[in-house]
């Protein structure tokens, strides 16, 4: 009898786990994206992410949505799509809104397939030769960044060169590309006492950069800075003059709407050497005043050297 009971109570207790098992729950309803579009009544459109739109990504996100009984969207998974798009995509999708679903006259879950596009309204052949052809200029920009970076600046200067050809065949939006290759060029020729020559790259540089870049952007004031660097080696103290004033009040201003610690600082030692650079244009056109004040502003600026960029 006991051992009668106990096996009863076993498979009792198998009988009540299975139960339990069994209450998992319902996998939602699945229904079709153009169903689920007829319920739709809220869309927010995706913002489209300024580096997938800069380096000329488009394309669709596809994503497996699950709508809540009330038609909030309850869940979102990622299961195709270019990384850079994606967060943009989840993001907006979240904030749909559905009439409920009725399934047997009661409001359910659903789950859904939804695509996102992302279009720059560049036809894909077009894009593809777009792509390849930037591809190319990148490999040229980093093999003159690399020359320049190792004082190479005569193999560098040939090497910029063509990079400024490449850049040239991009499209017209490739405004940060185009600065730099003319920045790199400057530096090539700046570098190797070619100071006249490194005037015209410069130039380009700084007219990009005043048409592209805003009044507080430390780019902007690196251009500013290399016409005064050059324009000081060639003897034209006037001009220099106004242009180190210029890039050290656009470093300023760069340096003050910055959040990052780590980019305040290395904005802060670059109006650091610019300062100086100004003290010693200054004194050699006779404003010893001005000198002094450009020495002690820039003896003033504390550069850390224990900050990491996160």
């Amino acid at each position: 009898m006991q051992t009668a009971i106990k096996k009863w109570g076993l498979l009792t207790l198998l009988s009540v786990a299975s139960l339990s098992l069994g209450q998992v729950a319902p996998k939602p309803n699945e229904i079709s994206s153009a169903t689920a579009d007829e319920h739709l009544l809220k869309k927010v459109e995706p913002v489209y992410p300024p580096l997938a739109k800069a380096t000329r990504v488009q394309g669709k996100v596809v994503l497996k949505v699950t709508i809540s009984q009330a038609g909030t969207v309850a869940d979102v998974k990622v299961q195709s799509g270019h990384p850079m798009l994606t967060a943009s995509a989840v993001e907006a999708v979240k904030q749909w809104q559905y009439q409920p679903f009725l399934v047997d006259g009661h409001s359910a879950e659903i789950s859904t397939t939804i695509e996102v596009p992302f279009s720059l309204g560049i036809p894909e052949a077009d894009l593809k030769k777009e792509q390849e052809a930037a591809a190319v200029y990148f490999k040229q920009e980093d093999k003159c960044r690399e020359q320049v970076r190792s004082k190479q600046y005569g193999d560098a200067e040939s090497t910029c060169r063509t990079a400024v050809e490449l850049v040239e065949k991009l499209s017209a939006d490739r405004q940060n590309e185009r600065r730099l290759a003319y920045q790199f060029l400057g530096h090539s020729l700046l570098f190797q006492k070619k100071f006249s020559d490194a005037l015209i790259p410069y130039q380009k540089e700084l007219t990009i950069a005043q048409a592209s870049l805003r009044p507080y952007e430390a780019e902007l004031g690196y251009a500013y800075h290399d016409m005064a660097l050059a324009l000081f080696a060639t003897g034209d103290l006037q001009q220099s003059r106004s242009d180190y004033e210029t890039a050290i009040s656009t470093l300023e201003q760069a340096r003050d709407h910055i959040e990052s610690p780590f980019l305040k600082n290395e904005y802060s030692g670059t109006m650091k050497t610019v300062l100086q650079e100004y003290a010693v244009l200054l004194r050699r056109s006779g404003d010893g005043v001005g000198a002094d004040a450009a020495e002690l502003r820039a003896k003033a600026i504390v550069v850390r050297t224990d900050l990491k960029d996160n």
